[in-house]
């Protein structure tokens, strides 16, 4: 092709024909301007569709790891809420100084420490990425803010901290072989033997007393609630963002 053009232009200029031959240089030139105006905007729009491919790649895994997320918050809730709803017979009892001796075993379960800990791989690896800059601003972006998580972290913390503290004071008062038997063996079977188990009973009485115990129970009444209902807005805004990351990877 070079060649092709070159020989037209020594012909023009064997010929003396230096206006036709200047008006077909100008018009090789912008042939070639053209050709690269083309080449460019092909490497641009190659470069657009990788950018896209690979933001699309993180914003993927992102969701995927909402998906795993709200899973874990509803596992979360559920024992939480049967927890609650434990401590709230115990809590009843307490008000009307009755003793439900299979309530307050059960109870016990309040000692039981959960803690959400959420999957950022996905957006630690897309904020380390050159991508961030490509989401500020947008729908996703503002979904992606973590107060709520980070609202959920500290309550749990301070509640977990709270109940462990008080645990370890309410062990450190009683001799629990007692309780580990109505635990693990369970009331009915206890109940052979009615002697030991009238000691049991009594002893139970006294543990159940104990201050760090209500401590533990009225705590969990109310923050487990507190806790809940943030469980609920976070798994709300997950699924927000589960469908705008969901309308981006659609484009």
């Amino acid at each position: 092709m070079i060649k092709f053009f070159s020989k037209i232009r020594q012909q023009l200029l064997t010929e003396n024909k230096f206006s036709k031959y200047l008006l077909y240089a100008i018009g090789e030139i912008i042939l070639v301007v053209i050709g690269i105006l083309i080449a460019l905007q092909i490497n641009n729009y190659n470069d657009s569709n990788k950018e896209k491919r690979e933001l699309h790649e993180y914003l993927a895994k992102i969701k995927s790891n909402l998906e795993s997320d709200i899973k874990i918050l509803d596992s979360l809730k559920t024992k939480r809420i049967d927890i609650n709803l434990k401590c709230q017979k115990v809590y009843q009892g307490f008000m009307e100084n009755s003793f439900d001796l299979n309530a307050n075993v059960n109870a016990l379960e309040a000692m039981v420490e959960f803690y959400f800990v959420p999957n950022l791989n996905g957006y630690e690896a897309l904020k380390n990425s050159t991508y961030l800059g490509k989401i500020n601003g947008t729908r996703v972006d503002s979904l992606l803010d973590n107060n709520i998580l980070n609202g959920i972290i500290k309550s749990e913390i301070s509640y977990n901290t709270f109940i462990e503290n008080m645990e370890v004071k309410f062990l450190a008062n009683h001799n629990m072989t007692g309780l580990s038997k109505l635990y693990y063996i369970g009331i009915d079977e206890l109940k052979k033997d009615p002697e030991s188990f009238k000691k049991i009973i009594e002893q139970a009485k006294i543990i159940f007393n104990d201050n760090a115990f209500k401590a533990i129970v009225s705590r969990s009444v109310w923050q487990i609630t507190l806790l809940t209902n943030d469980y609920d807005q976070l798994t709300h805004n997950g699924e927000n963002t589960i469908k705008e990351i969901s309308a981006v990877l659609n484009e």
